[in-house]
């Protein structure tokens, strides 16, 4: 697939993802919190194409994501980023996108993003309370554990599937 195919298909990704945000998932509030289908787009980058894709999806997406959000610019680029890019290397150790384990570092890495955003923005200055955040955290993991295998063959549909061949795993 050429370069211009694969930045077709992620432009149409990525305003599929933020008119999905703004309009449905920001009326599905739970317990506080939204569920995140940047972020969760951000987990399947990174399970499918490694760390350099999740950073760079993550940084992508958040930034798109801050544009329509009322909080410090940069803020969900930079959490996204980080999370992609730890994703990205769990997926490249793991060498899987099969199987249930991706729902497993979605949710954990659901968690972990509502945990550093809520650390980072308390740290900018605008205040959110600690003690919401086993909720949101919960929340989160719940929502990017849902969305993550779909949003995975989504990812394959826009940069392949890069996935080794078993046998060539078991030949390493």
């Amino acid at each position: 697939m050429s370069t211009r195919a694969q930045l077709v298909r992620a432009a149409v990704v990525l305003f599929a993802a933020v008119v999905l945000q703004v309009t449905i998932m920001s009326d599905l509030r739970i317990v506080g919190a939204l569920g995140d289908v940047m972020l969760a787009l951000t987990i399947a980058a990174g399970l499918t194409g490694g760390a350099d894709r999740g950073v760079t999806w993550g940084f992508a997406t958040g930034v798109l994501y801050d544009l329509v959000l009322d909080t410090p610019f940069g803020l969900s680029a930079l959490t996204y980023a980080l999370v992609g890019y730890a994703v990205g290397l769990a997926g490249s150790a793991l060498m899987r996108t099969s199987g249930w384990w991706p729902v497993g570092v979605a949710a954990v890495a659901g968690a972990v993003q509502a945990t550093l955003y809520i650390a980072l923005a308390n740290l900018l200055g605008d205040a959110f309370p600690f003690s919401h955040l086993p909720g949101i955290a919960l929340v989160m993991a719940a929502w990017c554990a849902l969305l993550v295998l779909p949003l995975i063959r989504v990812m394959w549909w826009v940069h392949g599937h890069s996935e080794p061949d078993r046998l060539e795993v078991l030949l390493r």
